[in-house]
C-alpha cells in the first residue's frame, strides 16, 4: 500500500478569518499549521487538526490582478468557493513507486516545488486525470519537521469525542465522478484502495474504498440532476464534494449547530447536511450510521 494517513482535505474560500473563525466554533480546531502567505502558491492557508483523523486546510487565494493566472486562484475564479483536493502521505521510500504508477495509469503528475533531491516530496495530479486533484506528500520521520500533533506521543482525541459534536472520527469524504466504474479501477489497481461497500440511493451509485490507512473515500455518481449532488456535478465536474463525519449523538450535533445559527437539512433519520452558503461553499454532514463492512471497525 503506497498511501498512508490523510494530509489533509483542501478548501478553498473568499475570507480566511471568517472561515477559520466558523470552523473553529463548528469543529473546534487545533491548528498546528498556523495562517502563513506562500508567494509561491499565491494563497493563505492554515492546517488544522480535527478528531483522530482529519486536517482541514483553509485556503484564500490571492486576489490580486496579477496573480489570476496562477492555479489556485484561477481555481477560484471557475469554482468560486468549494473543496479543492484530497491529500495523502506516502512513505520516503515509495514515492517513487507511486509517481511511477501514476504514470502508467496515464496520470499527468506535477512536481511544483523545486528539490535538490532525485524524488520530490510533494506531487499533485491533473485533477482531468484523477477525478478531481489529489496531492501526496512524503511523510516527515522528524518529529521536529511534521509537526501534525496526530504522530505526537500521547496524543488524543478525546477533546472532540467529549465535545459538543461527540465526534468519532471521519466517515468519509466524497468526491464527484462521471464514469464510477473507471473511477473505481484507478483507486483501485492504481492507489492499491479496498472497495468495502457499494449502494445507490436516492440520488447517486456509490462505491466506498479504504485509501491509505484510515481514511473512507466515497466515489459517487450523480443519478439525480436536481439533486444537491447532481447541481454540484453539473456545475463543477469531477471534484471533491463533501466531509461527512461519524458522531456519537446527531441530537447533540443539532443542539450545537442550532446554538451556532447555522441553518441545516435532514439527509434521513440518521444525517444532516449544514447550509454551504453558511459553511464557505463546502458540504460538511454529520451522521450516527456506520458504513456497512468498514474495515475500520
Amino acid at each position: 500500500m503506497p498511501l498512508r494517513e490523510l494530509f489533509h482535505f483542501m478548501q478553498i474560500v473568499d475570507d480566511f478569518d471568517a472561515a477559520e473563525s466558523f470552523y473553529d466554533s463548528l469543529l473546534d480546531l487545533e491548528t498546528f499549521g498556523p495562517k502563513h502567505y506562500s508567494d509561491f502558491d499565491k494563497r493563505w492557508a492554515s492546517l488544522s487538526v480535527v478528531g483522530p483523523d482529519f486536517v482541514l486546510e483553509i485556503m484564500e487565494p490571492s486576489a490580486a490582478p496579477e496573480d489570476q493566472g496562477a492555479p489556485l486562484p484561477k481555481f477560484r475564479s471557475r469554482h468560486g468557493q468549494h473543496w479543492h483536493s484530497l491529500s495523502w502521505f506516502v512513505d520516503a521510500d515509495a514515492m517513487a513507486g507511486l509517481i511511477e504508477r501514476l504514470r502508467g495509469h496515464g496520470v499527468r503528475v506535477i512536481s511544483p516545488y523545486p528539490t535538490d533531491e532525485g524524488v520530490p516530496n510533494t506531487i499533485f495530479t491533473h485533477p482531468k486525470d484523477t477525478f478531481g486533484q489529489l496531492e501526496f506528500q512524503i511523510r516527515p520521520e522528524d518529529a521536529q519537521h511534521h509537526r501534525d500533533p496526530r504522530f505526537d506521543e500521547g496524543f488524543s482525541a478525546a477533546r472532540w469525542l467529549e465535545g459538543p459534536l461527540h465526534l468519532e472520527r471521519t466517515s468519509h469524504l466524497t468526491t464527484l465522478v462521471g464514469d464510477l466504474d473507471r473511477a473505481r479501477e484507478f483507486y483501485e489497481k492504481c492507489l492499491e484502495a479496498a472497495t468495502f461497500h457499494t449502494a445507490s440511493t436516492k440520488d447517486r451509485d456509490s462505491a466506498f474504498l479504504l485509501v491509505g490507512t484510515n481514511t473512507v473515500v466515497e466515489l459517487a455518481k450523480p443519478t439525480r440532476p436536481d439533486s444537491r449532488i447532481g447541481r454540484d456535478f453539473a456545475e463543477h465536474g469531477e471534484i471533491p464534494h463533501a466531509a461527512t463525519f461519524k458522531v456519537r449523538d446527531l441530537a447533540g450535533v443539532i443542539s450545537h449547530v442550532e446554538r451556532l445559527g447555522v441553518g441545516f437539512e435532514r439527509d434521513d433519520d440518521a444525517t444532516i447536511t449544514l447550509d454551504p452558503a453558511q459553511a464557505f461553499g463546502a458540504v460538511v454532514s454529520f451522521t450516527e450510521a456506520a458504513l456497512p463492512g468498514d474495515p475500520r471497525d
